[in-house]
């Protein structure tokens, strides 16, 4: 199994241990509404506000994105929001639940291994 595959396993498990099973369905639908309008539907950076941003809104598509990418680095970012970047943080504004479930969602746009 290759490193990257085990990310998202471990990271899988964690999502499912943590405050319950993380549901995608759901985190589907909170992306859509708290993420799309700069990340864009499908994560490709390319949302409805994104061409106003510097720097751009995170390409979720991009392999090298997801390199060593862990669900906990991808939960810090989702709470606490990035430095140098429009990407507020929303705890206080999502749940843990909630967070859990958008990061589910975005492991659908990573890419597959070749």
């Amino acid at each position: 199994m290759s490193r990257a595959a085990l990310h998202v396993v471990l990271g899988t498990l964690l999502l499912t241990t943590a405050a319950g099973a993380a549901d995608a369905g759901k985190g589907k639908a909170t992306y859509e509404l708290r993420c799309a309008p700069c990340h864009g539907t499908e994560g490709r950076g390319d949302g409805p506000v994104a061409s106003g941003l510097s720097p751009p809104p995170r390409n979720f598509h991009d392999a090298e994105f997801w390199k060593a990418r862990t669900p906990e680095a991808l939960r810090t970012v989702v709470k606490q929001g990035r430095p140098g970047t429009l990407m507020a943080g929303f705890a206080g504004v999502l749940s843990d639940q909630e967070i859990d479930d958008v990061i589910a969602h975005l492991e659908s746009f990573r890419p597959a291994e070749h």
